[in-house]
């Protein structure tokens, strides 16, 4: 992604500053997990524009990749970010080349006004855009049948979805991939379900989540590997976090059901794991918390990423919760995902 940054010709001379701006708003969310960003302070502002928006960008830009594997976007036009914050959600919706010309609309909320002035500049590729600090999803809304709410990090903030969400056919769902924020997701995902939506990403099922249900640990994550300039790199040199992939917790409900045929497919959930004598990879394609295994004396294993949907070949064998193989496997996927850029 190209980002308008607030030192946009030598970065690399203001490192320092940029790291230590990171630093102190990474520190102020440990202390203040449920406050609001402070968009008005300049720290927070040289921090997002040169480090957590890019990098969120990327973790937009993967959960709709998975959207657009599974056609979820289809007939989707007006698109409702909620709790929009710089919009860095709606910047990726507008600048996929799958999406562009099927936008109608993209409406930006947020009770900060001073967030969305900030940042105003990136938004020039935004499609008809409108911007509120208020806005009741109950108030009646043309286009409700097509359109999605997007809530990206911003559920985190709140103990439950903004009255008037059910009437809306779709709703993209980004949260932190911390075990928190994903095994609430995992909560939220039931209550969608039991309001009638159907979960097109990252489950091909209706059934119960097996990482919630059959685990007081696990939750569910998809990973993105990122492509970063020199200047990003030298950043990360100032500081302890580090990035070459990114990862973000999410949910794609619409009240269609999927026009793709899921069923015979599965999600890989986990990352491989070499163990003695085989490779496990936690997978779901039903409410059964279970391993794909290549048993090493008889198949070489493969190495898939987390997130990717596969197809089952139908000789594997099942022992206890481990579904072995014994041929190779296929990403279901024909598309499959590079390295994103910032």
């Amino acid at each position: 992604m190209s980002i308008k940054l607030i030192f946009p010709d030598t970065p690399s001379e203001k490192l320092q500053l940029i790291a230590d701006s990171i630093l102190k708003l990474s520190d102020f969310y440990i202390q203040n997990p449920q406050a609001e960003t402070p968009w008005h302070q300049k720290y927070c502002q040289i921090a997002y524009r040169h480090y957590y928006l890019p990098l969120n960008f990327i973790r937009c830009e993967k959960v709709i990749e998975r959207g657009l594997q599974v056609n979820f976007f289809e007939n989707l036009t007006h698109f409702i970010d909620w709790g929009a914050g710089p919009g860095t959600a709606s910047l990726a919706l507008a600048k996929c080349d799958g999406l562009k010309a099927q936008i109608k609309k993209q409406v930006l909320f947020d009770l900060s006004k001073s967030t969305l002035n900030s940042f105003s500049d990136l938004h020039t590729d935004l499609i008809n855009k409108d911007y509120f600090d208020h806005l009741d999803l109950q108030t009646p809304y043309p286009n409700k049948q097509n359109s999605c709410l997007v809530f990206s990090y911003s559920l985190t903030e709140l103990n439950e979805l903004p009255k008037g969400w059910a009437d809306y056919e779709a709703l993209m769902i980004l949260e932190p991939s911390t075990r928190q924020d994903g095994r609430k997701l995992l909560n939220l995902r039931q209550e969608l379900i039991t309001n009638g939506y159907f979960i097109w990403a990252p489950c091909t099922h209706q059934l119960g989540c097996p990482l919630l249900t059959q685990s007081k640990n696990d939750w569910c994550h998809d990973r993105a590997h990122v492509n970063s300039p020199e200047w990003f790199h030298d950043l990360e040199q100032l500081l302890p976090m580090k990035n070459k992939t990114v990862t973000t917790s999410y949910l794609l409900a619409r009240k269609k059901k999927p026009a793709l045929a899921l069923g015979a497919g599965a999600r890989l959930t986990g990352d491989s794991l070499d163990e003695k004598g085989k490779t496990r990879q936690l997978v779901c394609r039903n409410d059964q918390r279970e391993f794909l295994t290549w048993m090493h004396k008889t198949i070489r294993p493969q190495v898939f990423a987390r997130g990717e949907l596969i197809d089952l070949p139908t000789d594997f064998e099942i022992k206890s919760n481990e579904l072995r193989l014994k041929t190779p496997l296929s990403l279901a996927s024909r598309y499959p995902l590079a390295p994103l850029k910032i």
